[in-house]
Formats: structure tokens, C-alpha cells, sequence
């Protein structure tokens, strides 16, 4: 809602996304694609309960893409649902090899959560992985969420009904209404770091987080705390009543060969 004045900046971005577009669309994407793993750890016991997959890109031509880069520009191109099948199928090749209580965390695009077709071809996925649904959530955001909520909650009920967790990711961030989000047949609430960084020292940081921590719970919902990096920030989370956390303190991602 505000004039903005065109500058090189605009300008080197659109060129950059079009260039990765464009190798996108090219890509060999079985071959370019891959998958790590960062652990999600119970603080109370330090043990792993489970990994969320992120993606990585090593293009032959731009050579390694951030996916705060490339996911956006396959969104908008309308082709991010071809890169999440890839992603989800190399994911649950590796989760199948985990012992049966580690579970799987994978982010669903926002055009697959709000199309039927997407989640049937979630779901057969799934099935062909062998991998028992119980041990999937499924991360969506607040902006599917919430800009189509019908179809979300339709396409929630449907992953839940199958067996897997579905978990609203970056929780605080976004514009969910309270009644909307109590309509969603959620199983978990993610906070983001953005709430985490130094929030021992950061009183409104540390009042959001508590009031996130125990509207979950009220709510019967599991909570992962996303971005912990130091030991006063944990110490600050358990006192509050945290405990499954995934972040810096505990373990980068990894390759799954590494984990």
C-alpha cells in the first residue's frame, strides 16, 4: 500500500529469480535435489524424538541455492509441488531406516495443503514410503492456513484422519485469527526464533513465548520451540515449560548419512 521507488536492488533480484527460474524449470531434480536433517531434541531427557527435513539445491549452473531462495520463486512459478513429491519421497527413503519412535517433520507447500489433488498425492507417497504415518507431521504456515482456510482445514482432516500430525509452523509471526486456529485440527504449534533469540533478556520475547507455551498446552497441542542457540535461552524454555527443541544449541542440520 505504499509507493516504493525501483532501484538496482529490484532490479538484481529480478534478475536473479529469473535465472533460477529458469534453471528450476531445467533441473534434473531427482539428481540436484536433497535432503538433511536437523534433530529435534526432548530437553528434559536430551533425546531425540525426531528431524525435520530441510531442503538444498546444488545446481549444476548457479551452483548452491539457498532455500530462502529458490522455494519462493518455485511458489510463484507454480511449480513448487514438483519439488515437495521429490523432497517428501527422499525424506521418507531415510526415515524409513530410523527406529520406530524417531518421527519425521516435512514442510508442505502452500499449493499442495490448499489443493485436494495435492494431498492425494501426499498420501500416496506416504503409502508407497512404507512409512507409517504416525510418525509424520506435516508443517504448514499460517498464510495457507488462514488465506484458504476451508481447503486447509479440509486437506488437515484429511492428513489427520490418515495418521499424521500437522503442525502450524512460525506460530506468532503471521495474522491467524485465535478462533480460526481453534477450528484447524491441528496436533502441534511451532514458535519461531524470532521469539527465542535472547529471550532471557528480552521481556516481551519472554512473555510471548510463555503465553504460546501455555496456549498450547491448554489446547491439547504439542509445542516445538524452533532457533535455540545458547544455554541461557534453554535454561529460560525449560523454565516455562519447553521442552522439544530444535536449533543451533543441540545440532545443525546434517546429511543423513551423518545422523
Amino acid at each position: 500500500g505504499n509507493a516504493v521507488l525501483f532501484s538496482t536492488e529490484h532490479e538484481a533480484e529480478i534478475h536473479r529469480n529469473g535465472k533460477i527460474e529458469r534453471a528450476l524449470r531445467a533441473a534434473d531434480l531427482h539428481k540436484e535435489l536433497s535432503v538433511v536433517f536437523q534433530p529435534i531434541v526432548d530437553a528434559r531427557t536430551e533425546k531425540t524424538v525426531g528431524f525435520e527435513a530441510l531442503a538444498r539445491w546444488n545446481s549444476p549452473t548457479l551452483g548452491h541455492v539457498s532455500p530462502d531462495q529458490f522455494i519462493p520463486v518455485a511458489e510463484r512459478a507454480g511449480i513448487v509441488s514438483r519439488l515437495m513429491r521429490v523432497l517428501l519421497e527422499k525424506a521418507l527413503t531415510e526415515a524409513a531406516d530410523w527406529p520406530d519412535d524417531i518421527r519425521l517433520s516435512f514442510n508442505v507447500s502452500n499449493h499442495d495443503i490448499n489443493s485436494s489433488e495435492g494431498v492425494i498425492r501426499i498420501i500416496g507417497i506416504i503409502l508407497k514410503s512404507g512409512v507409517d504415518p504416525r510418525r509424520i507431521d506435516f508443517e504448514i504456515t499460517e498464510t495457507a492456513s488462514m488465506r484458504y482456510f476451508e481447503q486447509a482445514q479440509s486437506a488437515i482432516t484429511t492428513l489427520k484422519t490418515f495418521g499424521c500430525g500437522v503442525s502450524l509452523d512460525d506460530f506468532g509471526t503471521g495474522y491467524s485469527s485465535l478462533s480460526q486456529l481453534h477450528a484447524l485440527p491441528l496436533t502441534k504449534i511451532k514458535i519461531d526464533r524470532s521469539f527465542v533469540t535472547e529471550l532471557h533478556e528480552r521481556p516481551a520475547s519472554y512473555k510471548i513465548v510463555k503465553s504460546l507455551i501455555a496456549l498450547s498446552r491448554d489446547m491439547g497441542l504439542g509445542c516445538v520451540i524452533e532457533g535455540v542457540e545458547t544455554e541461557n535461552e534453554l535454561k529460560a524454555l525449560l523454565g516455562l515449560g519447553g521442552f522439544e527443541i530444535k536449533g543451533y544449541y543441540y545440532s545443525p542440520p546434517w546429511p543423513a548419512a551423518e545422523l
